[in-house]
């Protein structure tokens, strides 16, 4: 009779990577829903000062707030289903560095969301590292 011993490295594994199907999840949800209020426009914005609207007026004349909102739906959905995830992540990483930087210079009252983001892309990006390899060498 063979006893099966599972090491604590091997637990440590399984439970980071429920970590992070928890937050590649958590994500998803949020590129979903924030790329549809793009579109949509069902959660209210907050009352933003005349610079930011006139981003944001710029953006939308411009065409580039349809397509992160599609790129955000997109990209949510790649996640959801758990395909090219390492391609999904530089993109949505693109989109939540812009978005830091735009709160931090235009709104710093909300640039919590934008943090959070792009810290979750960055940890999803830190546990897919090995998929990274080959870009770098």
């Amino acid at each position: 009779m063979s006893s099966q011993s599972i090491s604590s490295s091997e637990v440590k594994s399984t439970e980071e990577s429920k970590v992070t199907m928890v937050i590649r999840y958590l994500l998803a949800f949020m590129m979903i829903v924030f790329g549809a209020n793009k579109f949509a426009q069902f959660i209210p914005m907050p009352p933003a000062n005349e610079q930011v609207e006139q981003v944001f007026g710029a953006l939308m004349m411009m065409g580039i707030l349809p397509i992160v909102g599609v790129l955000e739906i997109f990209g949510g959905i790649m996640l959801a289903i758990k395909k090219q995830v390492p391609v999904t992540l530089i993109v949505l990483g693109a989109i939540g560095f812009n978005a830091v930087l735009f709160h931090a210079t235009l709104d710093p009252a909300g640039i919590g969301g934008s943090v959070v983001f792009l810290g979750m892309v960055i940890y999803l990006a830190y546990a897919y590292r090995s998929k990274y390899i080959s870009l770098v060498r």
